[in-house]
């Protein structure tokens, strides 16, 4: 394909939000330069980086990317949001400054529409995590498509650098609520999936990476996020009327959530009190849970047990 043909395929930006992420950054900008499809804009926005990354960033790739710079920190919700409005690419995705497209990344999901050029929603595909040893699927087995609604409430199996979705949907349907640095992606896939049909590419499309995250977690934090994102929801009628009497199930997923991130920082004591409270909101869900029931147990016998002060 040479230069012309590439240039009449629709434009995609990929938007890296950034914060003293260097050199992380740059294997994941070198991973959106690397794509097979060549019609594809790398934004990355840095969010007021105190390492030197704009430096870095200006003296490596020149106008290979579009670098957006913001003189104060506002978190990576509010950079995301930058870097799509200063884009006039026809599609747009992010990705994490920690993770990396995989090569066929865009081409794969741009191909969904090219082949239906009526489909107007959002193209996602699996995910790998460089923990697990393949692409992780849904616990349906199955890639939901169409209304994916109710198949997203169970099963969160889309995540941040997995969809791709038109920057006038982005910016009509969508765009990230500044004021949650958690569960931001939760709360917009949750209203894209209220309003947009969904399609599944089937090729993965990113590698998650574990790189210098913490072992620790602010409960206390990731628990008023949590409460944040669920009250974002609650000020939007059309997705509390889609979401009806499922909305308890979304509140006991974030709860779900929360124990296991609690659980797995290994402060014991604390995931005991988040499991007990499940059992108290929720006691007939909580019997089905043999998983959590388990790890309950599990956390009596590790340090900071119940023999343990």
């Amino acid at each position: 394909m040479d230069k012309t043909q590439a240039l009449t395929l629709p434009r995609v930006a990929v938007v890296i939000p950034t914060f003293n992420r260097w050199p992380y950054v740059r294997e994941a900008i070198d991973s959106v330069l690397a794509q097979t499809y060549p019609n594809v804009e790398c934004v990355v926005v840095d969010d007021a980086s105190t390492d030197g990354t704009v430096n870095l960033l200006a003296n490596e790739y020149r106008n290979r990317i579009r670098l957006v710079t913001k003189a104060k920190n506002g978190e990576k919700s509010a950079a995301r949001n930058d870097g799509i409005r200063s884009t006039q690419a026809a599609f747009v995705c992010l990705l994490d400054s920690d993770d990396l497209l995989t090569p066929q990344s865009i081409e794969a999901r741009v191909q969904v529409f090219l082949e239906d050029p009526g489909f107007d929603g959002v193209v996602y595909g699996p995910l790998i995590d460089e923990q697990a040893p393949a692409a992780a699927r849904p616990a349906s087995g199955h890639w939901p498509e169409g209304n994916v609604l109710d198949a997203y409430i169970k099963d969160r199996f889309v995540r941040n650098p997995g969809f791709l979705i038109s920057t006038d949907n982005m910016l009509h349907y969508g765009m990230y609520r500044e004021d949650l640095t958690h569960r931001e992606d939760v709360e917009l896939l949750i209203r894209l999936a209220c309003r947009l049909p969904f399609k599944c590419c089937r090729a993965p499309v990113a590698l998650i990476r574990r790189v210098d995250r913490s072992a620790s977690l602010d409960h206390s934090k990731y628990l008023q996020q949590g409460d944040r994102m669920l009250a974002c929801l609650r000020t939007d009628p059309h997705v509390m009327r889609r979401l009806g009497e499922r909305f308890v199930h979304v509140e006991f997923i974030e709860a779900k959530e929360l124990a296991r991130a609690i659980y797995r920082t290994e402060d014991y004591r604390a995931f005991r009190r988040s499991y007990l409270r499940l059992c108290r909101k929720w006691p007939g869900r909580m019997l089905i849970e043999g998983r959590f029931l388990r790890r309950f147990l599990v956390s009596l016998l590790r340090p900071g047990g119940a023999g343990e002060g």
